[in-house]
């Protein structure tokens, strides 16, 4: 799925053609015509999933001013040995495409994407990006970059995501402490050999931390650590300052649901044998703070990760380990809150700095630890569903959250392509709302009749250009057979903030003024419009009859992730994840809730793009706990994906509670 769409430029991206010219990710051609990708990122390392594949977020953006016009056909290939397939056709007024294409594990495959029209070639690039195992590590020093020597990867598999973007992973790692070695290249390297896919890394590892430091903000203890620097007095006691955690939590979330393998937990000599007594925290209360960062872990991206807790404790041939933490992180695998992962306790002077007198790894120590870590997580990978199938043998293509995918063949002539895609019905209004672009398909004069509260009326979501599309003219047709208008209005990218409501609102005033609709409306939200209709409807509940969703997405962090999401809710990344208890829409379902709005959501059971579980299935599960109702229901359609099945486009069931909904805002109680 879209995890997250990453606006950097990309200094890797090749452009070949006739007088091409070529900077920082833009295709230039001699009329000129800029290109600008925004994913996937150079180098990027996205996890296989039980297809033994991954689906590619491909990106790119269309400046006003571009040569690219509608019917443009979009094409690609994993690299130049492959046949060249159609990807995207071009729509009128578009200022981009976003699609995803399903690539089978292996990799770096050297993506390339040409612009053809007719026969006439405008660009062509090329961007490597692999499918394999990625991983997010975390810990104390020897997660991170404190070891004497900088290792890099050999085999030219192994890459690691910072601040500005991915990267070869050669130490030191972005995102983790330290100028110096750390054992994810040689990690890196054994995984690829043995599984022989590229790997990912995230690192976050801070040297010298206390899992007291790691804790959430207002988690109290009694003992501080040894390390002051992430923790403050509260009270009679201790208390995190929530940084670690912050950061942590924040890489996690940016990736999306399932994005990445396990996270990497390596720390505890910071908490074992403290030369101050008063400083080394029990066993007992290592686990159940680690158990608390766990489970937060978890509840926060949604999806239950996997932790592998390594056995750390060993500090110098004189202290070389502590039995109580050892024992507590043991006991996280017996209880089945982590996995079990290495014991690097075992690699005392030999693999160890300072003429083995030291606690971080020397050279051969950070091979050896990557080596152990192999050991452990080889055989758990590959019992895991799919890996030891055999990846797909051809490349699919959906559309992304909204924008559906139309091929050449679906066209008789490059003129047809850029009509077709935008659903034409009836008596269509084109107007302005809020100095935004607004549409109302109005039915027949015969099917109006004169109502007190004005005419029954569908607010839909999103707008494009392209939606909505032809794939919804049946569901459309049955809207106004029944009488019930259609209005949405273009919020732009705001992804449910708040700032998409004064748009929405002016639209609201402008049907009601123009049209005479109804002061309520049923929402629909498809795909990425759900963020929007949920949003509205919180906010305004006195204004929404009923809520409904075709594969909706209602969680910013499932799509399109909080890098993206961030600047629409004019917040950074860190920010917005420390407000998504309000101003997430999934967060909003009990609101919508208590206000009594029925509602009725439509969403496959295998849909990788919006997964059902952090949308549709968080949203029925927050609603159905807060009002315990028949007024909800969440149709699980099987086998089906974020596609153009009938079974979405074409649900009685949907078409009924929409028409009865938007009814029910013309005569309300």
């Amino acid at each position: 799925m879209f995890p997250r769409l990453i606006h950097h430029s990309m200094p890797s991206l090749l452009l070949r053609n006739l007088a091409l010219l070529t900077w920082a990710g833009v295709l230039v051609t001699a009329d000129p015509t800029p290109w600008t990708l925004t994913a996937p990122q150079p180098h990027a390392v996205l996890q296989r999933d039980s297809r033994n594949a991954a689906l590619v977020p491909l990106a790119g953006l269309f400046p006003a001013e571009a040569a690219v016009r509608s019917g443009d056909v979009i094409e690609g290939r994993l690299g130049p040995k492959e046949k060249w397939t159609s990807w995207y056709v071009v729509a009128p007024g578009e200022g981009g495409f976003q699609i995803g294409v399903t690539v089978p594990a292996g990799g770096p495959w050297p993506m390339e994407l040409r612009i053809r029209r007719n026969r006439e070639i405008l660009a062509i690039a090329s961007i490597p990006v692999g499918v394999g195992e990625v991983f997010v590590v975390a810990g104390q020093s020897n997660s991170a970059n404190h070891g004497s020597e900088r290792l890099t990867p050999k085999s030219g598999r192994v890459f690691t995501r910072g601040s500005k973007g991915w990267q070869v992973a050669a130490d030191p790692q972005p995102g983790a402490s330290g100028d110096g070695g750390s054992f994810l290249p040689a990690l890196g390297d054994d995984l690829a050999k043995a599984l022989g896919v590229p790997i990912g890394f995230i690192a976050t590892g801070s040297g010298g931390t206390s899992v007291r430091e790691w804790l959430p903000k207002g988690i109290r203890f009694e003992r501080p650590p040894t390390v002051m620097g992430n923790v403050h007095r509260s009270g009679e006691g201790w208390e995190s300052n929530g940084e670690l955690c912050r950061n942590l939590l924040e890489k996690i979330q940016s990736t999306g649901p399932r994005q990445f393998r396990a996270v990497l937990w390596h720390q505890g000599e910071s908490d074992a044998n403290q030369s101050d007594p008063s400083r080394t925290l029990p066993g007992v209360q290592y686990a159940a703070f680690l158990t608390r960062l766990i489970h937060d872990s978890q509840s926060a991206a949604g999806w239950p990760i996997p932790w592998f807790v390594a056995q750390v404790s060993y500090h110098t041939p004189d202290d070389r380990g502590s039995d109580d933490i050892r024992s507590a992180q043991a006991s996280l695998w017996r209880s089945g809150v982590a996995l079990q992962g290495p014991d690097t306790d075992a690699l005392t002077e030999r693999w160890r700095d300072g003429d083995g007198r030291g606690v971080h790894f020397n050279g051969d120590g950070l091979r050896e630890h990557g080596r152990l870590w192999a050991a452990a997580l080889v055989p758990w990978i590959q019992s895991q569903p799919g890996i030891q199938s055999k990846p797909p043998s051809t490349i699919t293509v959906q559309p992304a959250a909204g924008w559906p995918v139309v091929r050449p063949e679906q066209k008789e002539t490059s003129a047809q392509a850029g009509n077709a895609k935008v659903l034409r019905l009836g008596h269509t209004e084109i107007f302005m709302a809020g100095g935004r672009p607004a549409f109302a398909i109005l039915p027949p004069p015969t099917k109006e009749k004169t109502l007190r509260h004005g005419q029954p009326w569908v607010f839909y979501a999103p707008t494009l250009s392209n939606v909505p599309d032809e794939a919804e003219r049946w569901m459309h047709e049955r809207f106004l057979e029944a009488g019930v208008s259609i209005a949405g209005v273009d919020v732009g990218e705001a992804y449910g903030s708040p700032g998409a409501h004064a748009a929405q609102e002016a639209l609201y005033r402008e049907v009601h003024r123009r049209f005479g609709l109804s002061r309520k409306a049923c929402v629909l939200g498809r795909s990425r419009g759900g963020l929007i209709v949920a949003s509205w409807a919180a906010s305004h509940p006195d204004r929404v009859s009923g809520l409904a969703g075709i594969y909706p997405v209602f969680d910013v962090r499932s799509y399109p992730g909080l890098d993206r999401a961030a600047a629409s809710y004019g917040l950074t990344p860190g920010e917005l994840s420390g407000r998504l208890d309000r101003l997430n829409p999934v967060s909003k379902a009990d609101r919508i809730a208590r206000a009594g709005i029925p509602a009725l959501l439509v969403h496959g059971d295998v849909d990788t793009l919006v997964p059902i579980e952090p949308n549709s299935g968080a949203f029925a599960a927050r609603y159905a706990a807060t009002y315990p109702s028949e007024d909800l229901r969440l149709i699980v359609l099987p086998g089906r994906g974020h596609d153009m099945d009938l079974g979405f486009f074409r649900s009685e069931a949907l078409v009924r509670f929409v028409i009865d909904r938007a009814w029910a805002g013309a005569h309300p109680r």
